[in-house]
């Protein structure tokens, strides 16, 4: 004759089953997770490839005073990656939002160690202040940007809503010539330099973003030692001292559609407060 288990005892062994079943779920749930890939604060990805690279890619841009849809990459990792997907993104690091921050998204395939990437669809104003995210197949690789400036002088403008993104309907346009003035002597010298912008239309929550270049140094100033130390309007300058004489950033919100940029030039950073384009 069989014996039953005591209540007790039923409810013991109901529990551990349970308990058991549990345990496993939970492994499962974490050997998923570990295939999540957290690459930046910007852009999550997940993959279920091996990573194929650690080696850097280098991207730039095609030398235009306009806007471009197409980025040049060199040093590819093409033994180890080959065929593999590759996707470009060039991103504004002072927009702290993925979707306003992206400025351009390029996919192709890892075939050659250099070679020109072309989004689908839009463009981007090329800038010094710039980065670039990159993946190859699903893996973020370490990735520089350098911005190629083109042959001349830059003086462009574009209207931005306050989450960074471009407002193509608003036109902007340079008002005033830019134009500097200098004073000094080499190793010392000062200047100052002024533009001014159109964006009729232009929303008060909206702000002007440009690209500039400072004209007429005399031959003693030196350009690889200079920085800009003040400006006005609001305005913040987002690309490298080292990209002088040409400089990028934005001008405050609520300004009027004809504002005029003013910054102050030293010949030597080095020995100056108050540096406000970035330093490399």
């Amino acid at each position: 004759m069989s014996r039953r288990l005591p209540r007790v005892r039923r409810r013991h062994a109901l529990v551990a089953v349970v308990g058991a079943l549990l345990l496993a779920l939970v492994g499962a749930s974490l050997a998923q997770a570990s295939a999540l890939t957290l690459t930046t604060r910007l852009k999550p990805f997940t993959t279920s490839q091996s990573r194929c690279t650690s080696q850097t890619v280098a991207v730039t841009n095609a030398a235009t005073s306009g806007t471009t849809s197409s980025v040049l990459l060199s040093n590819v990792d093409t033994a180890g990656c080959s065929t593999r997907a590759l996707v470009v993104t060039v991103y504004d690091p002072t927009v702290t939002t993925w979707p306003a921050a992206r400025r351009l998204e390029a996919t192709g395939t890892v075939t050659t160690a250099s070679a020109t990437l072309t989004a689908a669809s839009g463009s981007f104003t090329p800038a010094a202040g710039l980065k670039v995210h990159v993946t190859i197949g699903g893996w973020q690789v370490p990735a520089t940007w350098t911005y190629t400036p083109p042959a001349g002088p830059v003086n462009t403008c574009q209207v931005r809503n306050a989450n960074g993104t471009l407002d193509a309907t608003k036109p902007c346009s340079i008002d005033t010539a830019p134009s500097a003035n200098f004073w000094g002597s080499d190793g010392s010298g000062q200047g100052n330099f002024s533009v001014g912008f159109s964006a009729p239309g232009i929303a008060n929550s909206q702000y002007i973003a440009y690209t500039v270049t400072i004209p007429g140094a005399p031959a003693w100033w030196t350009w690889s030692t200079a920085g800009l130390t003040g400006s006005n309007n609001g305005a913040q300058v987002t690309s490298s001292c080292s990209g002088l004489p040409q400089f990028s950033g934005r001008l405050g919100t609520n300004i009027g559609a004809s504002p005029n940029l003013y910054v102050s030039i030293v010949e030597n950073r080095a020995g100056a407060s108050g540096i406000i384009c970035q330093v490399p």
